[in-house]
């Protein structure tokens, strides 16, 4: 298996109605939705220490993302002060085609984004009607980057927890978050990549914990094993790229299980500074371990990634997701990004753009193509369809080709 941790220390410088409501609208705190408030899509909630944000975004062209801004709009919490991707989306599978969201919290703690002339999205639509409450409730982002519904007693004081965004993890793992099994439920909880930078449905690779009982982390590509950590303790890792960050901090790795759910979490457990940590799994399958070290002096920038790629790819540009050798491929083969456009035939052209509800982006695209014996070039949309060329297609060069779409060459072609 091929390792190519991608090491970048830096130093770097911070400078509508509300509908169904019969509450009034109140005043936000700055890190609490409570009933009666909404959460509109100007607006958002930052935890009491600064730490993180919670509010609307629209993705974009490279795991960037903006505030204000037109597309599909997501609630999504991301840290205030680093270059991070958001760590967290509420409603991954039902975008906001507008600005017109709003988030809000009924008396049962179901939170609820309205929109105009759409139907409400529900957030955590598994609590309603489940619990029977004896007081008020709040929901609160917490310093962890945990979004944390609560049940309020007398006096303001916190109860029990009625829901988390720590249980539906997304894209991203944070210290103190669990992957596994839930022992209630029978479900799996894992950390899921994003189609695609601008779409965060579920895509192809999933982490989560190895079933066997293994101390290890497995990521599976629609449902096979695609790589595996190796045993994980805190003295390191085969395959889990840390060499770098360990140097300015120390993980803690716990595999442990209680009667709610057998799990995998990381902490930090020293550090000469603040630490601001993540494990981020992108559309490709790697996992970048992303640790901001802030200090009175700097901020210290470390990423470093983990690659399941074995292919010794001649352009580090290239594509780099392991596929299965085939009859036409013996798996050294690779695509590569080029700008430009293909000239096709009649012959060469066999496949039209199409949607596919089974497709996942760029990895399904690859892989399509990959099997297809025919196939020499692609194009991966952002909107869940893939389109190719075949044997006889040639591509043409061209610098200043105005369109964002990147076609995807086999390296052979010319």
């Amino acid at each position: 298996m091929r390792l190519s941790p991608f090491l970048v220390p830096l130093i770097l410088i911070f400078i509508p109605t509300f509908l169904g409501s019969v509450f009034a609208i109140s005043p936000l705190k700055t890190d609490t939705l409570e009933p009666g408030q909404q959460l509109r899509d100007w607006e958002q909630l930052m935890s009491a220490g600064g730490i993180f944000t919670l509010g609307f975004f629209t993705p974009k062209e490279s795991s960037t993302f903006e505030l204000g801004s037109a597309g599909l709009r997501y609630l999504g919490i991301w840290p205030q002060r680093s270059p991070f991707n958001p760590v967290w989306v509420g409603n991954p599978t039902e975008s906001i085609s507008d600005s017109s969201g709003s988030l809000s919290i009924d008396v049962n703690g179901v939170l609820k984004i309205t929109q105009a002339n759409a139907f409400p999205i529900l957030v955590n639509q598994r609590l309603a009607g489940q619990l029977s409450l004896v007081g008020n409730v709040s929901a609160t982002l917490l310093d962890s980057g945990n979004f944390v519904v609560r049940e309020i007693g007398p006096r303001g004081v916190s109860g029990r927890v009625l829901w988390q965004s720590f249980d539906h993890p997304t894209n991203t793992l944070l210290p103190g978050m669990k992957i596994g099994f839930n022992l209630r439920t029978k479900k799996e909880v894992s950390v899921t990549s994003w189609i695609s930078d601008q779409v965060p449905l579920p895509g192809a690779f999933r982490l989560g914990l190895d079933p066997s009982g293994a101390n290890q982390l497995l990521v599976w590509r629609h449902g096979e094993i695609y790589w595996s950590s190796g045993i994980l303790t805190n003295n390191g890792s085969s395959h889990l790229t840390l060499e770098l960050s360990r140097s300015y901090i120390d993980y803690e790795f716990k595999f442990d299980s209680d009667k709610y759910m057998k799990y995998f979490s990381y902490s930090i457990k020293k550090a000469n500074s603040s630490v601001l940590s993540s494990w981020f799994l992108d559309t490709l399958g790697q996992i970048t371990v992303t640790n901001v070290l802030s200090s009175n002096k700097s901020t210290n920038y470390i990423s470093e990634i983990s690659e399941p790629c074995k292919t010794d790819l001649k352009n580090s540009s290239a594509v780099c997701i392991t596929e299965k050798p085939t009859a036409c491929r013996k798996g050294s083969e690779y695509f590569e990004p080029r700008r430009g456009y293909m000239m096709e035939n009649k012959k060469g052209y066999f496949n039209s753009y199409y949607v596919d509800s089974l497709s996942s982006g760029l990895s399904d695209c690859h892989q399509n193509c990959w099997r297809n014996c025919s196939c020499i070039a692609f194009q991966a949309f952002s909107s869940n369809g893939c389109q190719y060329w075949g044997k006889g297609s040639k591509f043409v060069p061209y610098d200043s080709f105005t369109s964002n779409l990147i076609t995807y060459v086999l390296d052979s072609v010319k």
